[in-house]
């Protein structure tokens, strides 16, 4: 109880005083890649939050998938800890509906949304995240239905050498090496990471091992840039899936190969990308008697994109196309495979100096689908140096994952008839930033049919995928961005916010039996506070409260302190601080309070 009321009090005591959200910084400066052509914040006709490497070194999180938790608007549904699985989704959309990049190449795993966040970084490899919320399909084709994950890794980073270790509660360790390493125009980074633990209830231990190589070659016409990447994950799945097997057992490897270029002058670039990425997954329902029921599945994407982007004094435009085939051999949904096109075009025009404009569209055709296009419509006008306002309009679709298509069991049946979901998004928003104090408000609208689910009759025991599904969202997002010593330098607090949405869905299944229901965040608030203590120690915290549909409500809160000497960075985490029982997905308890310290060194060279 005095937990409880301890809670609700710091909320409200924190929402009334400070208004920034440490992760959400909107600064003029940044360039975004929410569109075909990097772009400044300032001129950015959508609403895109950018997180900076500097930003997440201060939050409570050893993992990318941990780290999105802390972002407005989006829901990390988790199965375990330090990023075992989780399922991530933007504005109520499902976990299938959100787009997750890498440099800008596409990784979304064509089994299952499962897998999306197979990636084989830590925090300390990411140069940024940025998040595109809202319709994407125009500027990025599949699978941007909701919003869009574009995950930025260091490139040129100095020569240096880390090293770094955790540890904590449930037997926990992670330990991570990492360099870079520059000459004569190349730019090397090397990166190793390993965690394990004994798990914070039975069959939730997991073992994981991470390895990616970046390098980065530039010349007087451009660069080229190559990554790759390796990711393990071996874990218990306790109720996963079912609550009837508490002892599931995952095993999947992850691979990645991209290989990019930027080529020309800054008025005339060709981009050339090309990239494999291939995911294997073994899953047994019983970890103690394997044979009993066993699901081995093998994915692999191939593809290739080229673009040209012109700079005139008309504005920036971009065209460019694309290639990409995804397989899957499998002992439940068999071997199959798909051929995939697509021509997109996108201008920007800036007009008048404050008036900003970007269409465009996808065209984009696979399987039996015929050719269709994707449009949208972005614009911007500022009102002056600190106010902005944005509208966005524009269609999204998703391609069906082989999951849909062709799994089977004794009471589940895909569908290899399905059609793409589509949805009609509208947003309008009003920014203000200043050196210290930012605001922003976004109202939106998306409009889905032909929205996957499971369904059956009632006179029937079979589940089976169908187009059957109308789902229209509309919702809210507000935050408030402050940082007092912009005002006053002696005072402790360094930023602090608060973002909130609100999220109202309406789902139609004609009549018929649902297997799933709308289980998204029907109001999420977070609270961010960063402060300075003695002897140079800052503290970060970050307050959740989240009130999921169907689902009782629940306030977390994460903390961090650390404090840098010399070459030498020391941290002390505690997640979950008040050790409250809650659920993202249903019968899947998720842990509670977790205290890790670490320690990291970094030496140049």
């Amino acid at each position: 109880m005095f937990n409880r009321a301890f809670s609700v009090l710091l909320f409200f005591v924190l929402s009334n005083i400070y208004s920034q959200n440490i992760n959400e910084y909107k600064l003029n400066d940044v360039v975004v890649s929410g569109g075909r052509s990097p772009i400044s914040m300032d001129n950015s006709s959508r609403n895109v939050i950018v997180l900076s490497g500097a930003q997440m070194m201060l939050l409570p999180v050893n993992t990318i998938q941990d780290l999105l938790q802390y972002v407005s608007g989006v829901d990390l549904k988790l199965r375990g800890a330090e990023g075992v699985q989780a399922d991530i989704s933007l504005r109520g959309g499902s976990f299938e509906q959100t787009l997750i990049l890498v440099n800008g190449i596409k990784m979304t795993d064509p089994q299952t949304g499962h897998h999306n966040l197979n990636i084989p970084f830590s925090v300390n490899d990411i140069e940024r995240i940025e998040i595109v919320k809202g319709q994407a399909s125009k500027t990025f084709g599949p699978n941007a239905f909701s919003g869009v994950v574009n995950i930025i890794t260091k490139k040129n980073t100095p020569s240096e050498l880390r090293l770094e270790s955790f540890a904590g509660q449930h037997n926990f360790y992670s330990a991570g090496i990492s360099g870079g390493y520059g000459f004569d125009g190349f730019n090397n980074r090397l990166s190793f990471n390993r965690s394990k633990s004994d798990g914070y209830k039975r069959n939730t231990e997991f073992e994981q091992t991470a390895i990616n190589y970046t390098g980065n070659y530039s010349f007087t016409a451009g660069a080229v840039n190559l990554l790759l990447g390796f990711i393990e994950k071996d874990f218990g799945a306790n109720s996963f899936y079912t609550s009837r097997f508490p002892d599931q057992a995952e095993h999947t490897i992850t691979k990645i190969v991209n290989i990019s270029a930027d080529i020309g002058r800054e008025n005339f670039i060709v981009t050339p990308k090309l990239y494999w990425r291939r995911n294997d997954d073994e899953f047994v329902l019983n970890k103690f008697n394997p044979s009993f029921y066993r699901n081995r599945h093998q994915t692999n994407i191939y593809g290739a994109e080229l673009q040209t982007t012109i700079k005139s004094n008309v504005g920036s435009t971009s065209l460019g196309i694309e290639f990409s085939t995804d397989e899957i051999t499998s002992n439940n949904l068999g071997e199959h495979n798909r051929q995939k096109q697509g021509l997109f075009f996108e201008h920007i025009w800036d007009l008048f100096g404050n008036l900003h404009l970007n269409a465009g569209g996808f065209v984009y055709k696979y399987s039996n689908l015929n050719w269709q296009i994707w449009p949208g419509f972005d614009a911007a006008y500022n009102f002056s140096p600190y106010i902005k306002t944005f509208i966005s309009v524009g269609k999204s679709f998703r391609i069906p994952s082989y999951t849909d298509l062709f799994y089977s069991d004794p009471v589940t049946l895909g569908n290899n008839k399905l059609k793409p979901e589509e949805a009609f998004t509208y947003e309008l928003g009003l920014n203000y930033n200043s050196e210290f104090f930012s605001s922003s408000v976004s109202l939106f609208r998306r409009e889905g049919k032909n929205i996957i689910d499971w369904v059956r009759d009632a006179d029937k025991s079979q589940w089976m995928a169908r187009n059957i599904t109308t789902v229209i969202t509309n919702g809210l997002e507000v935050g408030f961005i402050f940082f007092p010593k912009h005002l006053i330098d002696m005072l402790p607090i360094v930023s602090a916010g608060i973002n909130y949405t609100y999220l109202n869905s309406d789902k139609k299944s004609d009549n018929l039996e649902s297997r799933y229901v709308l289980d998204h965040l029907k109001h999420q608030a977070i609270i961010n506070l960063t402060h300075e203590l003695f002897y140079d120690i800052s503290g970060t915290w970050v307050l959740r409260y989240e009130d999921r549909l169907n689902y009782e409500d629940h306030f977390l809160t994460d903390v961090q302190f650390q404090k840098t000497i010399t070459n030498f960075n020391l941290s002390l985490k505690a997640t979950n601080l008040f050790n409250k029982t809650y659920h993202d997905i249903a019968g899947v308890t998720l842990p509670g309070r977790w205290i890790t310290a670490g320690v990291n060194y970094t030496l140049g060279f």
